[in-house]
C-alpha cells in the first residue's frame, strides 16, 4: 500500500511537459502570473512551442486578454515572435462582414485587436538583437549582478543553465576572472565542460582563454583545477598555448603541472614540441621547455624524466650554459639514475645515427 502511495506521489510531483503546458495556458488565461512563473521554471516553453505539439502559442492567449504584465513576462522569456496562428477575422472586402481565416504573427494579432500598447511592446522586442548577442554585451560590462538579472529573466532552469554554460566560455574569451568565478561558483558549471565550435572541434574554457591570449584567466582556471590535458583543435593546453604564442608565465605553469610534453602539433606531426619551437622561431618557448627539463633534473625527478623518454621525448640533456649540461647537473647532485637515463638516450641516438649513415 505504501509503495503504491509513493508511486502516485512521485507521478504527481513530476508531470510531463504536455500537462505542464496545459497548466501554463490555464494560468495565462486566469491572469495568475506568480504561479505561472513557478510552473515555467520546470518546462522549456520555448522548445515546446517550437514543436508541432502546440498550435496556439501562449503569447496569443496573453494578447487576447490584453494582459500587459503577462506579455512583458513572455517577452522577457524570449518567446518566439515569428510563430503564426490561424484566426477568423472579418474581411474588409466583404460588406456583410464575412469571416475569413488568416495566419497572423503576435504583432499582427495585437494590431488586429487594436491593442496598440501590446503591439508596440512586441515590435520593440522583435527589433532587438538576438538574445545571445545581448548576453555577450552584458558580459562585457563585467558586472555579476547585471549578468544574473539578465539570465534570470528567462525564468527556466534549463535555459538559464545552458546560457550560463555559454557565459563561462564568453568570460574566458573576455578574460574576466570575476565572471569566471561567478559561473563556476554561483552556477556550479563544470570547469571542464566542453563546447563544440563551428569548425567541429570541441573546446574548454581553458583552451578558449588561451586562444584569445587571456593568460590571467587561463592561470585562474588552472588554479581552479581545469584539466589542461583535454584536447581541442590544437591538442592539449600546452600545444594550444605554443600555437597562439602565449606568455612564458602560462607556459611555465602548464609545464609545472606536467602537461604532456610528448604530444605533437597537429600541423607538424613529425616534430617534437621543442623542434616545433625551433622551426617556428619561438625562442622563448623553447627556452621554457628546456628550463622545465632542467627543473626536473635539479629536483631529481627521475620518474617524470623516464616517462618522457619512454613516450618519445629525447631532449633531456639540455644545455644550462655553454659549458654545462643537464647531465653534468645530475652528476653534481649525485642523481645516478638520471645520469644513466641520459647515457641511455644518447647511446640510442648514436646507434640510430650510425645505422642511418650505414
Amino acid at each position: 500500500m505504501d509503495d503504491a502511495n509513493d508511486y502516485d506521489k512521485s507521478a504527481y510531483e513530476a508531470p510531463d511537459d504536455a500537462t505542464l503546458y496545459v497548466e501554463c495556458v490555464r494560468l495565462v488565461e486566469g491572469g495568475n502570473i506568480k504561479r505561472f512563473e513557478n510552473v515555467v521554471t520546470k518546462i522549456d516553453v520555448i522548445r515546446y512551442e517550437l514543436s508541432d505539439e502546440v498550435s496556439k502559442p501562449l503569447l496569443f492567449y496573453a494578447i487576447e486578454h490584453n494582459d500587459v504584465a503577462f506579455v512583458k513576462t513572455l517577452l522577457d522569456m524570449e518567446i518566439p515572435l515569428d510563430r503564426k496562428y490561424s484566426i477568423m477575422i472579418a474581411s474588409a472586402d466583404s460588406p456583410e462582414g464575412q469571416l475569413v481565416q488568416k495566419k497572423l504573427t503576435a504583432y499582427e494579432y495585437a494590431y488586429e485587436l487594436q491593442y496598440d500598447n501590446l503591439a508596440d511592446l512586441i515590435q520593440l522586442q522583435a527589433n532587438l538583437p538576438p538574445y545571445e548577442q545581448r548576453f555577450f554585451r552584458i558580459l562585457k560590462l563585467n558586472d555579476n549582478r547585471r549578468c544574473e538579472t539578465f539570465l534570470r529573466r528567462l525564468n527556466n532552469q534549463k535555459r538559464e543553465n545552458d546560457f550560463a554554460k555559454r557565459g563561462l566560455f564568453y568570460a574566458a574569451q573576455l578574460g574576466s576572472v570575476r565572471l569566471l568565478d561567478h559561473f563556476l561558483t554561483r552556477w556550479k558549471i563544470d570547469i571542464n565542460t566542453q563546447l563544440e565550435q563551428e569548425n567541429g572541434y570541441s573546446t574548454t574554457a581553458l583552451l578558449t582563454s588561451i586562444k584569445y591570449n587571456q593568460s590571467e584567466a587561463a592561470k585562474f582556471l588552472l588554479f581552479r583545477h581545469a584539466d589542461p590535458s583535454i584536447k581541442g583543435q590544437y591538442d592539449n593546453a600546452l600545444v594550444t598555448a605554443l600555437h597562439y604564442q602565449s606568455k612564458n608565465g602560462l607556459l611555465r605553469l602548464l609545464l609545472d603541472k606536467n602537461v604532456d610534453l610528448t604530444v605533437r602539433h597537429p600541423d607538424y606531426r613529425k616534430l617534437s614540441l621543442r623542434e616545433y619551437c625551433v622551426l617556428t622561431n619561438r625562442v622563448k618557448a623553447k627556452a621554457e621547455i628546456d628550463a622545465y627539463i632542467i627543473r626536473l633534473i635539479s629536483n631529481g625527478n627521475y620518474q617524470r624524466l623516464k616517462w618522457l623518454v619512454d613516450n618519445g621525448y629525447t631532449f633531456i640533456n639540455v644545455n644550462i650554459t655553454q659549458k654545462r649540461t643537464g647531465k653534468q647537473l645530475a652528476k653534481e647532485r649525485y642523481y645516478e639514475n638520471i645520469v644513466k637515463l641520459i647515457d641511455f638516450v644518447e647511446s640510442t641516438q648514436m646507434k640510430a645515427k650510425i645505422k642511418m649513415n650505414y
